[in-house]
């Protein structure tokens, strides 16, 4: 019986050996240093295991991209940008223009997993996520000019990761940082649960964004729950003391913002730190803190999302005039009602926000306020005095 048990387990194991060597993931492009070779490795990958139903031009959405620092403005260093769970890079592309316009080499990165189909999520670990950031922060970094990083989400907690582990980043740009989720206490069985359920809600949903997933595998909010848990393994009670940005939703649905307050207080200990919070109740600004309304019912916008604090107005895809619609929640009738709704105007939100007369509201995808978030980096920073 025993001997039985065991040759199961081996062939277990070696049956997950073998779907590992054969995902999608597996092929993933390595860092290089040559990062416009990078690019195009990336960009052939793509190309070659995206979505059928995306078209080649979609690609364009998810490849790594880097803009050099505008002549004629003193020149600052170089920023490290990393986009969040089932993103791209594409979320970067407001402020990595605002950040080469004030003097920074600029580079954002595809993480492993992301970019072409969520069934490559089936496979991948937060290690090779950790793996690729720190190559692309070796890769490019010198001693010769300051390094920053930013983080939108899940990349906020792989920079403060990196930030820990490396000596010497001067300075973290983090939007919505994800440390601690709201659903952490089914977060922590994403693992088991895995094995028996790969999808939430039961399998892949309509895929009608080029730049972002909607369908969720399991494996991948694991995953993201592991990396918190390594964060929180390696930061210990120890402090970060670079200048620091935060920017965040009080409605966000994602993130714990009173325990991101807490870290703000509590880990980050520079003089030079901020925290810039969207809300519409009577929120109390603690020390560092700033709080913004986020609603504009002139865009019909009930509030700030966990993805639209950091995209400008203006952005041809998810600005006011942008093509792409993001609907709230996974739920079927939440999905489609948004989706398929053909008269009204739209409400847009965070998700879970009700709507104020049965109108559906879609994801609210991006921050008239967004021009203040760059003065206070600015400030914060030293561009301009405070």
């Amino acid at each position: 019986m025993f001997q039985r048990i065991t040759s199961v387990l081996i062939l277990t194991c070696l049956i997950a050996i073998v779907r590992a060597d054969d995902s999608i993931v597996s092929g993933f492009p390595a860092p290089r240093k040559n990062f416009p070779a990078h690019i195009e490795d990336v960009r052939g990958y793509l190309l070659q295991t995206q979505l059928p139903q995306r078209q080649p031009s979609d690609v364009e959405y998810n490849v790594p991209f880097e803009l050099n620092a505008v002549a004629g403005v003193p020149y600052r260093g170089k920023y490290l940008l990393i986009h969040g769970l089932n993103d791209s890079p594409s979320v970067w592309r407001d402020t990595a223009q605002e950040l080469a316009q004030r003097g920074y080499d600029v580079r954002a990165i595809l993480l492993p997993g992301h970019g072409n189909t969520p069934e490559a999520q089936l496979d991948v670990t937060y290690q090779m996520w950790l793996e690729a950031a720190r190559s692309q922060l070796e890769l490019w970094r010198t001693e010769a000019e300051p390094f920053f990083i930013g983080g939108f989400s899940l990349g906020g907690v792989i920079a403060t990761i990196l930030a820990r582990e490396y000596e010497g980043i001067d300075g973290l740009l983090l939007f919505s940082p994800a440390y601690y989720s709201t659903r952490n206490n089914l977060l922590r069985w994403a693992s088991l649960v895995s094995h028996v359920k790969p999808w939430v809600f039961g399998g892949m949903i309509i895929e009608d964004n080029p730049s972002k997933y909607n369908s969720i595998p399991i494996n991948a909010a694991a995953q993201y729950y592991k990396s918190t848990r390594y964060l929180r393994d390696i930061w210990g009670r120890e402090k970060l003391y670079m200048p620091v940005l935060m920017v965040a939703s009080m409605d966000d649905s994602v993130v714990s913002i009173e325990r991101m307050r807490g870290l703000f207080k509590r880990r980050f200990s520079s003089p030079r730190k901020r925290l810039l919070l969207y809300g519409n109740g009577d929120v109390q600004a603690g020390p560092g803190e700033i709080v913004r309304r986020s609603a504009y019912p002139e865009y019909r916008v009930l509030n700030q999302a966990h993805m639209s604090v950091l995209i400008a107005p203006d952005n041809p895809f998810y600005g006011k005039h942008g093509r792409q619609l993001v609907c709230n929640g996974n739920e079927w009738n939440v999905f489609s009602a948004c989706l398929y709704y053909s008269t009204g105007e739209r409400w847009r939100g965070a998700e879970g926000t009700p709507s104020p007369d049965e109108v559906p509201v879609a994801r609210t995808t991006f921050n008239p306020d967004f021009n203040f978030i760059m003065q206070q980096y600015d400030e914060v920073f030293g561009i301009v005095p405070p």
